[in-house]
């Protein structure tokens, strides 16, 4: 009689706890599929197309300050303004007046396959500043990736580029458009697109506690801190104390480490340097913690924390990717230039870009044809610079080479502190 009760009991039991089995293999099965799908997804392009900056290409006038476009079968030469008297400012004038179309090569350029360029934009919370806007390429087919930093003070269109992004939104939501962080960032991209003479085929925006969920997720990022770090700034609620060595920073230190930029001699640009160390760091650490079916979860956070033009599966797609990146693989490089101010010894300060420089790395690192990009379609309109201060067209024609570095050499080597104040 007992045994009967005891076997009618773990019948109930086991009817009750069916349904949790089911539960759970069916949402295992959901994380496999999902996984699986990840791995034999590969996001679309086109084989063929016109650039973004060859299509109706706004040129603007580097002397005259006119606007006229371009069509699609040519281009408008692009004015170099002289850094001399106003002789050559006429004869600069009489060549734009006559509006001179040079016959390109070919309307049409073919993709490299496998090549995805992706704009990361980093913003604060109060006054959607975007103080870290990032290029990154990825070559899928020989397992290679290069990150361009963009600095934050970069001259574009007349101000400094982390101001763009707060620009357009103010103008989406003007406009009354649905989606104003989407409106915002298309515009942004478009205006980097036609300025560096890059194809940008998505875009991620992310705020700080994105970043620091992403770091949290993935157990910590192991850096060696280059010197003890403090700052306060009541007006933003950012406290940064982190002490001089190695140490496996969580989300909120890692926050600390890539903002500090007060105890560098040359403020942002040594912040950039320190953020590719920590990038090498992460990479590193997403290797060694990340599992491959640790993946659909990962993308599943990015996606609720970003906003993003990258379906689930794009994410999926891309965080493999990094995943099975060598360090040796990835290039990191700030686009060269030189801080200044706007009037020589007075005025604000800015980052000029090296007009030639920029245009070679944008060719090694960031095309994504088959064709080479002609040095006259960079920056065609001169937005990073100004034309009538000829201190920043001076600083835009000095050439300034390049440190782009390999992650694994950052790694083994660090990065030079000697610009961070004793």
């Amino acid at each position: 009689m007992l045994n009967k009760k005891k076997t009618n009991r773990k019948k109930e039991t086991a009817k009750v706890r069916k349904p949790w089995w089911f539960l759970g293999l069916l949402f295992s099965f959901c994380i496999i599929f999902t996984y699986l799908y990840g791995v034999w997804y590969v996001p679309s392009l086109p084989q063929s197309e016109i650039p973004p900056f060859l299509q109706n290409i706004p040129q603007e006038d580097a002397t005259m300050g006119t606007t006229h476009k371009s069509d699609a079968t040519s281009v408008s030469q692009p004015i170099h303004p002289s850094l001399n008297s106003t002789a050559s400012t006429q004869t600069a004038a009489a060549a734009a007046s006559e509006k001179t179309d040079i016959a390109m090569e070919s309307t049409v350029y073919l993709r490299r396959e496998g090549v995805y360029n992706i704009l990361v934009v980093g913003k604060d919370a109060a006054a959607h500043n975007t103080d870290v806007l990032l290029l990154v390429s990825f070559d899928t087919q020989n397992g290679a990736a290069a990150v361009a930093q963009i600095p934050r003070d970069t001259y574009c269109n007349g101000g400094k580029i982390n101001a763009l992004y707060a620009k357009y939104l103010a103008a989406a939501k003007r406009n009354g458009d649905p989606d104003t962080s989407t409106s915002a960032m298309e515009s942004l991209c478009e205006t980097i697109s036609l300025s560096l003479a890059v194809r940008i085929d998505h875009w991620v925006l992310c705020d700080l506690s994105a970043f620091r969920s992403l770091v949290d997720e993935i157990g910590g990022v192991r850096v060696a801190v280059p010197c003890d770090m403090q700052y306060e700034d009541p007006a933003q609620a950012l406290i940064i104390d982190l002490k001089k060595g190695e140490q496996i920073l969580n989300g909120t230190q890692a926050e600390q480490f890539v903002r500090f930029r007060s105890g560098y001699v040359r403020g942002d640009l040594g912040r950039i340097d320190m953020q590719k160390l920590f990038l090498s760091a992460l990479l590193t650490q997403m290797k060694s913690s990340v599992s491959l079916l640790d993946v659909p979860s990962l993308a599943s956070i990015i996606q609720k924390n970003v906003t993003t033009s990258l379906t689930f599966s794009d994410v999926l797609f891309f965080l493999r990717g990094v995943q099975k990146l060598s360090t040796a693989q990835l290039t990191l490089f700030t686009f060269p230039g030189t801080d200044c101010r706007a009037d020589g010894n007075s005025g604000a300060w800015y980052y000029i870009l090296s007009r030639k420089a920029s245009w070679e790395l944008v060719n090694r690192y960031l095309n994504v044809y088959q064709t080479p990009i002609r040095e006259d379609l960079f920056d065609s309109a001169y937005r990073l610079t100004d034309t009538q201060k000829p201190s920043l067209l001076s600083y835009y024609h000095t050439y300034v080479a390049s440190s782009a570095m390999h992650a694994q050499q950052i790694i083994e080597n660090g990065i030079d502190v000697a610009d961070i104040d004793p």
